[in-house]
C-alpha cells in the first residue's frame, strides 16, 4: 500500500458518525452533556466539510442498526470519524459502549449481547474499507461494568495491574477519553460540554495540525485541567503513514511555526 495516497487532499470524502447517549433508563446513569457534545462536534465537523450523521439516546437494537446503516454509506478511501459520548465499560481488555436500555444488563455474564463491542466494529470497517482512514473517539468511562456505580458514587479507586497494550488495525486511530479503569468526566453542571469534548472542540479547527499533534494537544489539556485524574490515551495504527490533516492544509503553510508548551511535552509522550 502506498502510504502517500493517504494525504488529506485526496480522500474521497470526509464522513462522521456521532452518537450521544444521555438519558439512560437507569436513573443513576443519566448524564448531562452528551447531547451538547454531539451537537457541537457535529456542527464543527460540518464546517470542516464532513458529511455527518448524528444520533441521540439509542437503545441496543437502534445502535446496531445505526452502525449497519452508516456502514452502507462509507466508500473505500473515505476519512471516517466515529465519536461516542455516553457510558462505556471495559472487561477482559475489551471495550464496550452502553445503550440507554442499560437496565436490561443484569450482570457481566452475557453482557456482549446487550452492548456495542468497539473493537469488533473497528476491525470490520478496517477490513471492508482498507483504503480509508478510520478515527474512533470514545468519550466514555473504562471501568468494569460491576464497578461503575460504586466508583462514581464513592470515588473508590479501582486497583488495576493490567497494562495498556491495545493494538489497533493498520489505517486506524483510536482515542479514549481516559485510561483503563478510569472515569471520563461528564463536565461541570455550569459548563456546556464534558471535559474531553470541551478540549476537543478547542483544537478541531486549528489549521496545520497533523492528526497526532491535534490529539496530543487535546489529551494534554484534559490531563492539565483534571490534574492527572483523567488521562486520555491514543492508539496509533498510522505509524508509517504520511501526516493526516482533518482540515484542508493551506499551500502556503509554514511548518516551522509550531508552538508547544513545555508542560504539555512533559505530560503526554
Amino acid at each position: 500500500m502506498d502510504t502517500t495516497s493517504f494525504n488529506h487532499a485526496i480522500f474521497k470524502r470526509k464522513v462522521g458518525l456521532l452518537i450521544g447517549n444521555q438519558n439512560y433508563r437507569a436513573h443513576e446513569d443519566q448524564l448531562f452533556h452528551t447531547i451538547n457534545d454531539v451537537n457541537d462536534i457535529s456542527h464543527t465537523l460540518r464546517t470542516m466539510n464532513f458529511h455527518v450523521r448524528k444520533h441521540y439516546d439509542l437503545c441496543n437494537s437502534e445502535m446496531k442498526n445505526v452502525f449497519s446503516e452508516f456502514s452502507k454509506t462509507i466508500r473505500n478511501g473515505d476519512l471516517i470519524i466515529f465519536y461516542f459520548s455516553g457510558h462505556g465499560c471495559e472487561m477482559n481488555g475489551k471495550n464496550y459502549l452502553l445503550p440507554i436500555d442499560d437496565e436490561l444488563i443484569a450482570k457481566e455474564q452475557g453482557i456482549e449481547d446487550s452492548v456495542i463491542h468497539t473493537e469488533q466494529i473497528l476491525c470490520e470497517w478496517s477490513q471492508q474499507f482498507p483504503s480509508s482512514i478510520i478515527i474512533f473517539i470514545l468519550d466514555c468511562c473504562r471501568l468494569p461494568y460491576s464497578h461503575r456505580h460504586r466508583q462514581r458514587r464513592n470515588n473508590v479507586k479501582y486497583e488495576n495491574n493490567a497494562s495498556e497494550d491495545t493494538k489497533v488495525p493498520r489505517g486506524t486511530y483510536v482515542v479514549f477519553a481516559c485510561s483503563q479503569y478510569q472515569i471520563a468526566s461528564d463536565g461541570l453542571l455550569t459548563e456546556r460540554n464534558g471535559l474531553y469534548a470541551k478540549h476537543l472542540l478547542q483544537h478541531l479547527t486549528k489549521p496545520n495540525k497533523d492528526l497526532r499533534q491535534l490529539f496530543r494537544s487535546v489529551n494534554n489539556g484534559v490531563c492539565i485541567e483534571s490534574k492527572q485524574r483523567q488521562k486520555p490515551t491514543r492508539h496509533d495504527g498510522l505509524i508509517d503513514f504520511e501526516p493526516i490533516y482533518l482540515i484542508d492544509r493551506p499551500s502556503n503553510s509554514n511548518d516551522g511555526k509550531k508552538k508547544t508548551k513545555v508542560e504539555e511535552r512533559l505530560l503526554v509522550k
